[in-house]
């Protein structure tokens, strides 16, 4: 017998797509060539459905044993091809151990197909016998014609005794044995189910000879770790893709927030840099408090048309210009001193103050009164229109 191993692909032994009006054979693989199968009728057989029947064979090789083969049909212009992928084993009654087939055994066997192999059709069936001879041949031809009629329904036989395994077809009448066949392989999970189903009383697990049984319970066991692992992976994924979403979104928000914290903080610095009066340019950096000098001999006595009577003097002290600057801690060097005069007149007193250099009328009012806002009011006093530009030993009224 010769066997060629290899990996066939969609085209023909000539290197030609197998194609005749639309008709394409669809071949596998992965195959294994048994025998000569050059002819135009060519038999495929997948790998699980073929270790079946010689498993159930050789475990009970004294008995008759039968069952149907299960696949479909494909030609083009130039072959046939039958492809079988599934195998039903036939119970066959107490009362008869010979191979038949009657309406009993049929519709068992319809039955397995629709919950094993829903998507197949029977294409031909299997025969095992203890040795092969002129009257077993005979019997199994004439069951042949009568189940299993049709020029491409195979039968595949197992002769125990000669260990010996053969296809036939029928042609001119008779069986004809074929010179070849090809064995491919596929995950063939539908007839994996089958056979642990229905293993033999003989399995691996009680003898520990069938490796072929262990084999697949190996692969039925791995295929659900593989779903089990792809359901955690997308699982996994999955959390991922939200993680990443939450961080994403968290940053954007905090760098949305660290700007418009930015902004608060500059319109805040802002602010206080108006309200500190720092913007005009002009202020004293050692400015905090204003202290009067009633009786100074650094005061010089003023003249004004609005004033009338002496000036009273009383006793020197120092007093603290505004309440409001008692809220900044002057510093030994911040503390800005100057002279004020008191004079007073008829409805009320006004204090005058001597310009000194680096004076404006923006930062005399708000060492005076606190605040900057009584700017105008003393420039309006004064008749000053630029607060900006003073002169030294100028006299400011500060009503």
């Amino acid at each position: 017998m010769i066997e060629i191993i290899c990996n066939s692909d969609d085209s023909d032994k000539d290197g030609r797509k197998s194609k005749d009006k639309g008709s394409y054979i669809r071949r596998p693989k992965n195959i294994k060539q048994i025998g000569d199968v050059s002819s135009d009728k060519k038999i495929y057989i997948e790998d699980y459905a073929f270790t079946y029947i010689n498993s159930i064979a050789y475990n009970n090789p004294g008995i008759e044993q039968t069952g149907v083969l299960l696949g479909e049909f494909q030609k083009d212009s130039e072959e046939k091809c039958v492809f079988v992928k599934g195998v039903i084993k036939a119970k066959l009654t107490a009362l008869r151990d010979e191979i038949h087939f009657d309406e009993v055994i049929w519709n068992g066997i319809y039955s397995d197909i629709e919950k094993y192999f829903p998507n197949l059709t029977v294409v031909g069936w299997f025969a095992v016998f203890p040795g092969i001879n002129a009257e077993r041949m005979a019997r199994l031809r004439k069951l042949h014609i009568d189940n299993f009629a049709g020029a491409m329904k195979t039968l595949y036989l197992v002769d125990t005794e000669e260990k010996e395994e053969s296809f036939f077809l029928y042609e001119n009448g008779g069986l004809k044995k074929q010179k070849g066949y090809v064995c491919f392989y596929e995950r063939n999970y539908e007839m994996q189910e089958y056979m642990l189903e229905k293993r033999e009383s003989k399995s691996s697990e009680e003898n520990g000879q069938d490796k072929v049984m262990k084999s697949i319970r190996n692969v039925i066991k791995e295929k659900e770790e593989q779903k089990q692992q792809k359901k955690s992976s997308s699982f996994m994924y999955g959390i991922s893709t939200f993680l990443v979403v939450v961080i994403l979104v968290i940053g954007i928000n905090l760098m949305n927030s660290y700007e418009k914290m930015k902004k608060f903080d500059k319109s805040i610095n802002t602010l206080m840099i108006q309200m500190s009066g720092n913007n005009d340019g002009d202020l004293s950096k050692d400015t905090n408090t204003i202290t009067v000098n009633k009786l100074s001999g650094d005061v010089y006595p003023i003249e004004d048309e609005t004033v009338s009577g002496e000036v009273a003097l009383e006793e020197s002290s120092t007093v603290n210009i505004t309440e409001k600057q008692t809220r900044e801690e002057p510093t030994e060097t911040s503390t800005y001193t100057e002279t004020v005069t008191e004079v007073a007149t008829e409805d009320t007193s006004v204090y005058i103050y001597t310009v000194k250099s680096g004076d404006t009328l923006m930062s005399i009012c708000k060492r005076y009164y606190g605040t900057s806002s009584k700017y105008t009011e003393v420039a309006s006093c004064n008749g000053i229109s630029d607060g900006n530009y003073l002169y030294v030993g100028q006299q400011i009224k500060l009503p």
